[in-house]
């Protein structure tokens, strides 16, 4: 039986009120007038108050940019690079905020990113900044969305069954902000309005810890596969979300749940804490519905929402940190994140 046995986290480097990311959007792009009370209103009813940054440019007057500008376009060439000069620090932030003790006997590291890639990549750079041995075994998860530290928590847990000694750390880091798009398009704008930087570390190990894991399920709903992407292009990487990705996840939640808790063998009033990758607003109001949750079920999936937006892979480990440390209480974990394809990944676990 795995155990997640410590959870720290990095937050990026800038802090940016949304009041202040609007002003640079409005700054930034061209809006049509036709479109500008719509922007706005998004903005404001977004439930959203702050989000984190690498970047400090989304609070400064257009002037002082240093990594975005009015007039040209960022290549995929500088957003990389900028990528590599920032993540690894961001990366050795969250482990910074781990118990040291935790990481005695490290056997194997999982990397998660879908918002920066290369090779030699950050496995290889974190190896080198911890004094890992180098032939740690290692992996990298990228490009997999926002369900992707379930992933990570998943082959981490097979890792341990398959080895009483192993120790697994998984390092997921995601620099969002940095995949701003100069074009204006309202999808452009929508997405501009959720994301958010951040890392975080865990390690999982047969000992006992702060989750016990308890197992994972995960299904494709193939009539969203166009609704959500990730995509990489000339000018940074391009996410794709409709309007239709709510919907589609309200409609298809509840069998997904049903059959996720009878592979489980549980049931939802056996669970105690709802750990919802919190996408945006519509998606949690729309999640709170099919599956009839009260308010205080999602309350801390809104309050990760509230404070950081959307962090992509690393917000589900955010979720989590925030209910160790607020939380004393025993008891049972349903988790949830979506993604590309469009992707549904949920965990199972107890609260120690």
């Amino acid at each position: 039986m795995a155990f997640i046995q410590a959870i720290g986290i990095g937050e990026a480097d800038y802090f940016h009120q949304q009041s202040a990311i609007l002003d640079f959007m409005q700054k930034r792009y061209d809006i049509p007038t036709q479109d500008l009370d719509k922007v706005k209103r998004l903005y404001t009813r977004s439930e959203i108050d702050s989000r984190y940054a690498a970047l400090q440019d989304f609070s400064l007057p257009h002037e002082e940019w240093t990594f975005f500008s009015k007039q040209s376009v960022v290549s995929i060439d500088d957003r990389m690079e900028k990528y590599f000069e920032l993540a690894p620090a961001l990366c050795m932030k969250a482990i910074g905020n781990l118990d040291p003790q935790f990481l005695d006997g490290i056997t194997h590291l999982l990397t998660v990113s879908c918002t920066g890639m290369a090779a030699p990549g950050l496995d290889i750079q974190l190896i080198r900044l911890l004094g890992l041995p180098s032939n740690t075994v290692r992996s990298s998860i990228n490009f997999m969305g926002c369900y992707a530290a379930i992933h990570a928590l998943k082959q981490a847990n097979d890792i341990c069954a398959a080895g009483p000694n192993a120790r697994v750390l998984i390092v997921d880091v995601e620099l969002c902000t940095l995949h701003f798009q100069e074009a204006y398009s309202f999808e452009n704008i929508t997405t501009s309005l959720l994301f958010g930087d951040g890392a975080a570390a865990v390690v999982v190990g047969n000992k006992k810890g702060i989750y016990e894991i308890n197992g994972f399920y995960a299904e494709i709903i193939w009539k969203g596969y166009a609704d959500m992407a990730w995509q990489i292009s000339a000018n940074g990487f391009l996410m794709s979300l409709t309007g239709l990705v709510p919907d589609l996840i309200a409609s298809e939640i509840k069998p997904l749940m049903q059959a996720a808790f009878e592979h489980a063998q549980v049931s939802s009033s056996d669970i105690r804490y709802w750990a919802i990758h919190p996408g945006g607003k519509k998606i949690l109001q729309e999640i709170s519905k099919a599956l009839n949750l009260g308010a205080e079920d999602l309350h801390d999936s809104r309050e990760i929402l509230r404070q950081y937006g959307n962090m992509s892979s690393a917000t589900i480990l955010f979720l989590l940190h925030r209910m160790k440390e607020l939380h004393p209480e025993p008891g049972h974990v349903f988790g949830a994140a979506f993604g590309p394809g469009l992707t549904m990944e949920t965990m199972n676990l107890y609260k120690c």
